[in-house]
């Protein structure tokens, strides 16, 4: 029995569970309608109708239910705000915002699960740029345009918003996404968009008090001196006299920010003044030092974004590369103005229009997905308690825990949950029951081997122990780089991942051992039985080695010919980009987003369907968006462009909808050139550290094993999607897009896995048979692990068929890989992995020879 303190480590597990559990609430969103009603101050048969006509509207149009609340309350004339007074309101649109912010769960939901605010930016180009030496640089707009939009990027993520969508829009917009529902992050965001964050360092002229004197007695006659400008200084800023209302700069900054800035941060003097510390990279710290040495004496205006903030005098020289920025900034302003610094200067843009847009998946895609993934989960629940009895209680226990802790994390660090990162939680809870497998596999082996129930636990858990350790802190090593490499959806995906390792490595080491404990103090149990697929296997698997390798190699090669030869067709509009149309409609009679793709589709049109509102007008603006990649079928209509062809397909089978006044825009690709580089250069990382990690923990060729297993599974995955496409439609479009991106990532964690598992027990069994061959120890291995790896693949695939026979179309492709990917990387670790380190080494004698 275990001699740690029991009721140390029960507490332990009682505070932390009850801490993440309590910050889940409300885990799903709340009744909107009966969240409506208790923040009312007041009832009345008005509100009554509204709701009442509301509910019909939801359930006819197949609407959620803020925007159901708001066609009805249009439709009646009902003021909301009689019933809920916001200062801050100026409409309906901002009551049921502020409803949907309190009705909404504690975990924020990603655009494709609950939608979201759209910014149409206009990008106002710099004819010139100066770089940090000062030199006058012309710079494309398209690559102004691309900086631009990983610099928003850069932005959003330093507000822990990595699930944005952002895109190029016609000839000189940005399209921008972002899950985000209350007024007050509306209002954040676009300050945060609008802000170039031009940090500049300017001197003041050196007579300067008599020439501000002159300007303050008669400003609009004042000329200053060539080469200078007045700047007034902000607003917000005290001042001893009135000559410190205005300087008189050099219009030449003597250094810029860009380039120069290593760090931001905001920081408190002793008086409680906030502001805004500047630490430089090493090139800037010499500049800056120049500069002070140079003009010790004088004042030095500190500008930003054209404001000017304060302009000290240069008591000494500053050599330490540090600099502040002070004013009477709120905590707000400060951290916006730090982490603006930090993720680069913007080009100058102008909001042209706000929409509220719906989710991508669509209600009903969101429902039945959400139920098939339940029912899964309750089909895994019920087969660990059937196949392990009472150890499979204890791994039920775990895996409730292991999701409660799960989204107990994301909701305490604002994690955002989407479609990939419901991507990284299949992946965890697959590798929590895995964990727990192989407790309960070495627990059955030292039964086996007549020792007493207790000594078995404790003995399955040490052996388990650092084959759980090595699988997790593998995959952990790959999260932990994609986060640090990655942007974007990869660096959400890797969050979520990171944060369900953690999580399953503390249920099933901590959890599950002291749930045992517990048990044995209550029941005082002396046997544990279980179900058993295989009692002592002896398959000769490397017997098929050159039948799976030529397998193997024939996937890889076809799958590499059919990408150099359609791979730029398959890509889906994420990477591509192409034809952004927006319809008038009527909001009464509104198809649902998958009987409009369903529609087009048939029309041989790949499209992505949503609706938005206009946030900008006082009257409601509703807006069909329907972006497309490229005509499917080979028939042209010539004359007819592809609004009008769309129009007239829509109009024909909608009639009700009075689908009219179409526009057309190009948008370009989600996946920009800087986004998929820091992919490319994340995944390479990522597998150089496994490389190194497996080298230093097993040996060199096992890493070279389990990386080539790995990149075999991603192609052949690929590769077997794409096949499906093109004979099996019906289950999945073949296209690559951000979904299956996040499926594949979730097949390398999957992998990695699964092969480290294995590869664990040939290095146990290496070191305990010293005159065996690698043939003989991998084949005994695999053989000893085969019940672990049956029922990891078994109880992943469970949840994941119970989504892809759910036929929700918006999730098929996600899916689909990810069902691939499982059987794919079971089907490696035994047939490729193994096999390669079998033909590396004959005979453990030349291992060590090597």
């Amino acid at each position: 029995m275990n001699k740690k303190p029991f009721m140390l480590r029960t507490v332990v597990a009682v505070v932390i569970v009850a801490v993440f559990a309590s910050s889940i609430y409300p885990l799903k969103p709340l009744d909107f309608y009966e969240t409506f009603l208790k923040l009312s101050s007041t009832q009345d048969d008005t509100l009554e109708q509204t709701m009442e006509l509301a509910r019909e509207l939801e359930v006819q149009d197949n609407v959620f239910p803020s925007i159901a609340m708001e066609r009805a309350s249009r439709k009646l004339g009902t003021d909301l705000a009689k019933y809920i007074p916001l200062k801050a309101a100026t409409g309906n649109k901002d009551i049921i915002g502020y409803v949907k912010q309190q009705a909404s769960s504690s975990i924020r939901l990603g655009l494709d699960l609950h939608g979201g605010v759209e910014f149409v930016l206009e990008v106002v180009p710099d004819a010139e740029i100066e770089d940090s030496d000062g030199n006058k640089i012309s710079i494309p707009f398209d690559t102004q345009r691309e900086t631009a939009i990983e610099v928003l990027r850069n932005r959003l993520e330093s507000e822990n918003i990595f699930e944005s969508e952002i895109a190029p829009m016609g000839d000189s917009y940005v399209t921008l996404k972002v899950p985000t529902v209350s007024k007050d992050e509306i209002n954040a965001i676009r300050e945060m968009l609008t802000m170039s964050a031009r940090l500049e360092f300017k001197l003041v002229h050196k007579d300067n008090n008599s020439l501000v004197r002159k300007y303050l007695q008669d400003p609009r006659s004042f000329t200053p001196p060539e080469g200078y400008m007045v700047m007034e200084l902000a607003k917000s800023e005290r001042h001893e006299s009135a000559e410190e209302l205005a300087y008189i700069v050099r219009k030449r900054p003597e250094m810029r920010g860009r380039g120069n800035i290593a760090a931001a941060y905001v920081n408190i003097d002793s008086f409680g003044q906030r502001f805004i510390s500047l630490t430089f990279t090493p090139p800037g710290s010499d500049k800056f030092a120049k500069i002070t040495t140079k003009h010790v004496g004088d004042k030095l205006a500190i500008v930003l974004d054209d404001i000017l903030y304060s302009a000290p005098v240069l008591q000494t020289a500053i050599t330490e590369g540090r600099a502040q920025i002070t004013g009477r900034f709120s905590q707000e302003e400060a951290a916006r103005i730090s982490k603006a610094l930090m993720s680069g200067n913007l080009p100058r843009m102008r909001v042209e229009a706000i929409f509220e847009t719906d989710p991508t998946l669509g209600a009903e895609a969101v429902r039945t997905g959400t139920m098939a993934g339940l029912y899964g989960l309750i089909a895994v629940v019920v087969f660990m308690l059937v196949y392990y009895m009472r150890a499979g209680l204890i791994a039920n226990l775990a895996l409730v825990a292991n999701i409660v802790l799960i989204m107990g994390f994301m909701a305490t660090f604002q994690a955002t949950l989407t479609l990939p990162g419901i991507a990284g939680i299949v992946l965890t809870i697959g590798m929590a029951v895995d964990a727990n497998v192989l407790i309960f596999e070495r627990i059955r082996e030292e039964l086996k081997a007549r020792k007493n129930l207790l000594t078995a636990i404790d003995n399955g858990y040490s052996r388990a122990f650092i084959t759980i350790f090595d699988s997790n802190i593998t995959t952990l090593f790959v999260a932990l780089i994609l986060m640090w490499q990655g942007s974007g959806p990869i660096k959400g995906f890797a969050v979520t991942l990171t944060i369900g390792i953690i999580t399953s490595m503390f249920t099933s080491l901590f959890l599950t051992r002291l749930s045992f404990d517990i048990l044995n103090r209550v029941f005082r149990f002396d046997s544990m039985r279980m179900l058993n697929f295989f009692s002592e296997p002896k398959f000769n698997f490397l017997a098929m080695k050159n039948l799976a390798f030529s397998v193997s190699i024939a996937l890889v090669a076809l799958t590499l010919l059919a990408l150099a030869m359609f791979g730029g067709r398959s890509l889906s509009i994420d990477f591509t980009g192409g034809t952004r149309l927006t319809f008038d409609y009527n909001a009464n009679a509104r198809p649902s987003q998958q009987a409009v793709t369903e529609a087009l589709n048939i029309a041989g049109f790949d499209a992505k369907v949503s609706y938005k509102t206009n946030m900008l007008q006082d009257v409601a603006s509703e807006k069909l968006e329907i972006v497309l990649r490229e005509r499917a079928s080979s028939e042209e209509v010539e004359d007819v462009d592809i609004k009008s062809q769309v129009e007239a397909i829509l109009v024909e089978r909608f009639p009700a909808a009075q689908i009219i006044n179409g526009s057309e825009t190009s948008l370009g690709a989600l996946i920009g050139m800087q986004f998929a580089w820091s992919a490319i250069v994340a995944i390479l990382m990522a597998i150089i550290g496994i490389i190194i990690y497996i080298s230093v923990r097993f040996e060199f060729a096992f890493a070279i094993a389990a990386i080539i297993a790995l990149v075999h599974d991603i192609i052949v995955a690929t590769g077997l999607y794409m096949a499906f496409g093109l004979f099996v439609p019906g289950i999945g479009s073949g296209e690559i897009s951000l979904s299956v991106i996040a499926a594949l990532l979730t097949i390398m964690g999957y992998s990695i896995n699964d092969t480290i598992v294995l590869f664990d027990r040939v290095r146990e069994d290496i070191s305990l048979m010293e005159n065996k061959s690698y043939k003989d120890i991998i084949n005994l291995s695999i053989n000893q692990t085969l019940s672990r790896t049956v029922l990891t693949s078994v109880t992943t695939l469970i949840v994941l068929v119970a989504l892809l026979v759910s036929g929700v179309a918006a999730i098929n492709d996600f899916v689909l890989v990810m069902t691939i990917g499982v059987v794919v990387g079971t089907y490696s670790s035994i047939f490729v992995a193994s096999p390669i380190v079998s033909v590396w080494h004959k005979r453990i004698g030349s291992r060590l020879k090597d």
